[in-house]
């Protein structure tokens, strides 16, 4: 088919054409709608670069080729209810394209086909696998369904940053960064099915979300970026499969001689019994650490999926001395949960925490952080003689929640009620 000038941007193809060739109207500035009428099959590249075309209607389209439709950037709709197969980068960079319903003949999607567009919701639940790209960069798309899809492609809604709701119930592969640059989508739960997670997979998950035991392949940083803390929950049997995120082959050797490690970022781990579910260890970890901590790390993670606990009160809190909030938080969780610990760790850690507890409770009330005056009440730190003083200072900077926090513990160690904490 040759090249058509279109009068008024304005062409209906002859009922007898059933097939647009490759590269047909490619590069047409003039064309601004097309009814491709009886049209059953569109080439690669048929329509790519028409960036004045705004309408297509192709009722009886089966197949659109690879970027058939690639950078028209002026596409806002297409009427198409026969489509069972769409090629690779189809509708790529049509920056105006929204798609309110996807047509259930749908059989088949390449990778990148919807990727750049203003798709606002997608239901493909019918789907068994989510390509590569599909919706990556759609920055309007805030809802999917995808709920019958065992594999979910890499970087399938990468930077989709209005993403907040996602069914993906039977998903099997979650590959890497699928949902990464996701800043409104929390990862909640995952389905019982799930059995791969990808490196750099999610950026936000909820606290506490518990990892299957189904999984068996845990991606680097799949949980959200190293400086993003988190908690999160695995079984015994995924102990060892976990050392995975820690693993960092990105850094080129230059970037490693200029980094600096901050080892602010953590992430706590609940150890829970494969049978009865009920905790049976605790590792407060650091995800911002040189190439030999994280080495060490990695190996702490045994085969037969116990975990090497001395390493944390040995090579970790020696990394860690020169940071004094990174070591704070590590002697406050080790004595809250001191799995494998030895008689000399706790005496350490415990020393460490009276020597320097007026210093840590002042900084836990001036970020109004409960949970760790908790911890510092709960392993005897804060007792009734040295509660005074941090009350005191709690009062002074008006932090009124550690105030009514504290009130209420000093209540407990005196042995009688305070009825005025509910007014503060």
């Amino acid at each position: 088919m040759e090249k058509t000038p279109c009068e008024n941007g304005y062409f209906v193809l002859p009922d007898d054409v059933i097939e647009i060739p490759e590269g047909a109207f490619s590069n047409n500035k003039n064309l601004r709608y097309i009814d491709l009428r009886n049209v059953r099959y569109i080439g690669d590249r048929a329509f790519q670069d028409c960036t004045n075309l705004e309408s297509v209607e192709m009722s009886e389209a089966v197949i659109i080729g690879q970027g058939a439709f690639e950078f028209c950037r002026s596409l806002r709709s297409i009427a198409a209810d026969s489509i069972t197969e769409i090629g690779d980068a189809a509708f790529f960079g049509c920056s105006l394209l929204d798609v309110p319903v996807f047509p259930r003949t749908i059989r088949s999607v390449g990778t990148g086909a919807f990727s750049h567009t203003a798709v606002r919701c997608a239901d493909l639940h019918w789907l068994n696998e989510i390509p590569a790209y599909l919706f990556s960069c759609c920055t309007a798309l805030t809802h999917v369904d995808i709920s019958g899809a065992r594999m979910i492609g890499e970087k399938a809604f990468f930077g989709c940053r209005s993403l907040s709701h996602v069914r993906f119930d039977s998903a099997k592969s979650i590959m890497a960064r699928a949902f990464f640059n996701c800043d409104s989508f929390e990862l909640a739960s995952l389905p019982e099915t799930i059995q791969h997670i990808g490196d750099d997979a999610f950026s936000n998950i909820q606290e506490g979300i518990i990892i299957p035991k189904s999984v068996r392949h845990v991606g680097r940083d799949c949980f959200g970026p190293i400086d993003r803390q988190k908690k999160i929950c695995i079984y015994e049997s995924v102990l060892h499969e976990f050392r995975n995120y820690f693993r960092d082959d990105r850094r080129q050797l230059d970037e490693e001689d200029i980094h600096s490690y901050l080892w602010e970022s953590s992430i706590d781990v609940t150890i829970l019994d494969d049978e009865t579910d009920k905790m049976i260890g605790f590792l407060p970890l650091f995800s911002d650490i040189d190439s030999h901590m994280r080495n060490e790390l990695i190996r702490a993670f045994r085969e037969d999926n116990t975990f090497d606990y001395q390493m944390l009160d040995t090579v970790m809190l020696d990394g860690v001395g020169w940071n004094q909030r990174g070591k704070d938080r590590l002697a406050i969780m080790r004595s809250k949960y001191p799995y494998g610990m030895s008689e000399s760790a706790r005496a350490y850690y415990n020393n460490y925490l009276e020597k320097h507890l007026t210093r840590i409770a002042q900084r836990a009330i001036r970020y109004r952080d409960i949970e760790t005056l908790a911890l510092l009440c709960d392993i005897d730190m804060i007792r009734k003689d040295t509660i005074p003083e941090i009350l005191d200072y709690s009062i002074m900077m008006a932090a009124h929640e550690c105030t009514a926090f504290l009130l209420e513990r000093q209540s407990e160690m005196n042995g009688h009620a305070v009825p005025f904490i509910d007014e503060l």
